[in-house]
C-alpha cells in the first residue's frame, strides 16, 4: 500500500478531528456566552467570539456558519445579530476582517450569504495571494432576506427593507424599500396595506 497516500490519509483524519474538536469548543463557548440566544447543534462558529454579540431571542438553525475573522491585511472583524433576529438553515455569514451588523427583528431565510470584505482582483498576482478590502455590511432593523440572497461587503440596508429570493445585494438601499435582482434594484415600496406590499415582490421565505 503506497505509504504517501496513506500518510496524507491520517493527517487528513486528524484535521478533521482537531477542526471537529474546536469547531465544538466555540459552539459551547458561544453558547455560554449569549444565554439568551438559541444557536443549533450544527451551527460552526468561529474565530473571535470576543467580538460576537448576539441579541436575545436571536435564532441561529444550522447547518449554518459564523465566522469572526481577521485576515487579508484586515482586523476589524466584528459580528452583532441584534435582539429577535432569525437565521434560517445554510446561512454563511463571515466578517473576513470587516464588521457585520444585523439589526433587530430581522429574517434571514435558508441559504443567505452576508460577506464584509472580498480578495482584489488586480491581473499583477494571483487571487488567492491578494489583500482583502471591504467596509463590512451594515443591516437595519426589521429588514427580511429571501432564500439564496447574497449580501456583498459595502452593503447598507435601511429599515424595514425586504429582498427577494436570491438577490444580490450591494451599496446603498434605502428603509422601506423592496429590491430584487443582479444586482439588486428597487422593486416597490413597504406600504400599510400588507396586501400592496406583499404583491410588489416575491419573496421566498
Amino acid at each position: 500500500m503506497n505509504v504517501v497516500w496513506l500518510t496524507s490519509v491520517a493527517k487528513g483524519v486528524a484535521r478533521d478531528v482537531r477542526d471537529g474538536a474546536l469547531a465544538l469548543a466555540h459552539l459551547h463557548r458561544a453558547r455560554g456566552d449569549h444565554p439568551g440566544a438559541l444557536i443549533a447543534r450544527d451551527v460552526r462558529v468561529r474565530g473571535r467570539l470576543d467580538r460576537l454579540r448576539l441579541g436575545t431571542g436571536v435564532a441561529v438553525f444550522g447547518p449554518s456558519t459564523l465566522s469572526v475573522e481577521d485576515g487579508g491585511g484586515l482586523t476589524g472583524s466584528a459580528l452583532q445579530i441584534g435582539e429577535g433576529t432569525y437565521v434560517g438553515e445554510f446561512a454563511n455569514i463571515r466578517t473576513a476582517g470587516a464588521p457585520i451588523r444585523i439589526g433587530r427583528g430581522c429574517l434571514l431565510a435558508q441559504g443567505v450569504t452576508i460577506v464584509g470584505s472580498n480578495h482584489g482582483t488586480g491581473a499583477d498576482r494571483p487571487i488567492v495571494e491578494q489583500e482583502w478590502h471591504g467596509d463590512g455590511v451594515e443591516i437595519g432593523d426589521d429588514v427580511w432576506l429571501g432564500a439564496g440572497v447574497t449580501v456583498l461587503p459595502g452593503a447598507r440596508i435601511g429599515d424595514g427593507c425586504v429582498v427577494a429570493a436570491h438577490a444580490v445585494v450591494r451599496g446603498r438601499i434605502e428603509p422601506l424599500t423592496i429590491v430584487g435582482g443582479v444586482p439588486a434594484r428597487p422593486l416597490g415600496r413597504r406600504s400599510r396595506d400588507a396586501d400592496e406590499a406583499s404583491a410588489s415582490a416575491p419573496v421566498h421565505p
